[in-house]
């Protein structure tokens, strides 16, 4: 059994209300997924299995990457670059959305030069 106590991985005060859940597994090809941001949304990820890299970029002033292996958890708030790349096969990686599914992908920032831009104003 791993218990995750969000509370811990959520800066002081902050609310996290779970609206869905997804997850990442079955790798294959690139181990990689899509970078974004988003303008509404938090997230949580937690490692269930495996190891994989998060793309992360807070202030639009250059990309870092983070190894994670099972159990991490990393909060992802609103307007932070995020992806992850470099997942093993067996990865799997548990998502935690403040938001439900939308198609259109309204919210979502998915050209990081526009990314720079907003973060930078």
């Amino acid at each position: 059994m791993n218990p995750a106590e969000l509370f811990q991985y959520l800066p002081e005060g902050q609310k996290f209300t779970i609206k869905r859940v997804y997850w990442l597994a079955d790798v294959k090809a690139e181990a990689k997924s899509g970078q974004h941001a988003h303008t509404d949304e938090d997230e949580v990820f937690i490692i269930l299995q495996g190891k994989a890299e998060i793309v992360l970029d807070d202030n639009g002033k250059g990309r870092r990457t983070k190894t994670l292996s099972t159990n991490a958890i990393v909060w992802v708030p609103k307007y932070v670059w995020h992806g992850f790349s470099g997942m093993s096969k067996n990865a799997v990686i548990l998502a935690l959305s403040s938001t439900n599914y939308d198609s259109q992908r309204k919210g979502y920032i998915e050209d990081y030069q526009k990314f720079k831009e907003l973060k930078t104003k």
